[in-house]
């Protein structure tokens, strides 16, 4: 072997061997930057695992602050329950007593009565069956909105229901309005419950008399017919507005001051109330709109109103006719969500 050779082999050596430590510090400095990685890995998952304990806690917390809350709403909902029922029987006991006591002093069972008494008897009288309607209008809305509300669905012919309503309204009525109707000839009967629906229109045609002074009072009933979201016989307030079938829709139009565009919106609203330079009647809690409301939801019907400062209003009330037993509002379906309402 020569000395060049000799010479060769052992820069070749020292190569392999610089090349084996720069592998191996590589390695290393993998190794390291592995274990840091793992080691950062480590920390992470650790704070990952801490977070989801206190995510876990808030949520344990939450749901016992959930079942804390609920416990409150039901306490809450059993003492306004037994509130009014004591209001209906403590409060509405003496005041139908007042109310008829001064009725009897008013008759002349008990002698003659001065002008003086009279006029402070009747203010008594008046009072305090105003002070009953609000009363009772407050424990109608509580059933209607927590299910204290049985409905009896039946077919309800349309024109003897108009002319019962009508006559018994003409006959509290004070006013000089002429109370007319428009019956369509041979309409079907409606689907409904016969007194809540007699109550709804007494208290539509009760509320356009409240706000006309002079002119008349239109109740209308007209079967229409929805296909396809619209109605030959009418217009709607929008496509879709009812749907497909056959409808019966009560309609009350007055000549009275009209409701302003920007009160609409809000008129079936609990304790809306008309403002007082539309009219000078400061009575009522404005309860009367929102009860008819949910009696019309609770039989799957619809109300809308059309109205104009000055050019009176005309209240719609849309009900499933008897015939459309194909709806999903027919009897059966109407009882069954009513079940499911009292629950």
């Amino acid at each position: 072997m020569q000395p060049g050779d000799i010479a060769l082999i052992s820069v070749i050596a020292l190569l392999l061997s610089v090349g084996y430590n720069v592998v191996q510090a590589m390695r290393m400095r993998r190794f390291r930057a592995d274990a840091d990685a793992v080691a950062d890995l480590s920390v992470h998952l650790e704070n990952v695992r801490r977070e989801m304990i206190g995510v876990r806690t808030d949520l344990a917390n939450e749901r016992k602050k959930v079942e804390s809350l609920s416990a409150e709403l039901a306490e809450v909902g059993q003492t306004r329950g037994t509130f009014f029922d004591n209001m209906g029987y403590y409060v509405r006991t003496p005041l139908n007593l007042i109310i008829g006591y001064s009725d009897l002093l008013l008759s002349g069972a008990y002698g003659d009565l001065g002008e003086v008494p009279r006029e402070r008897i009747t203010v008594i009288g008046r009072s305090g069956n105003d002070l009953l309607t609000y009363i009772t209008d407050m424990i109608e809305l509580h059933r209607l909105n927590y299910g204290g509300i049985e409905l009896h669905i039946k077919p309800v012919e349309v024109l003897p229901l108009v002319e019962s309503v009508i006559a018994e309204v003409k006959q509290q009525s004070t006013k000089e309005v002429s109370l007319q109707q428009q019956v369509e000839a041979g309409i079907s009967p409606l689907l409904g419950d016969p007194p809540r629906v007699a109550q709804v229109l007494r208290q539509l045609l009760i509320n356009a008399l409240r706000f006309t002074n002079q002119g008349s009072v239109m109740v209308d009933a007209r079967a229409v017919h929805v296909q396809n979201g619209v109605a030959i016989q009418m217009e709607l307030p929008t496509i879709g507005w009812l749907s497909d079938g056959d409808w019966i829709v009560l309609s009350v139009r007055d000549t009275g001051i009209g409701i302003r565009a920007e009160d609409q919106a809000s008129i079936f609203d609990t304790f809306y109330r008309a403002p007082l330079d539309q009219t000078n009647d400061e009575r009522g809690l404005g309860l009367g709109l929102a009860i008819v409301k949910r009696l019309v939801e609770l039989h799957h019907g619809a109300i809308w109103v059309k109205s104009a400062e000055k050019q009176g209003s005309t209240f719609f009330v849309a009900l499933r006719a008897y015939r459309d037993a194909r709806s999903k509002d027919a009897p059966g379906a109407i009882a069954k969500a009513s079940a499911s309402n009292r629950a």
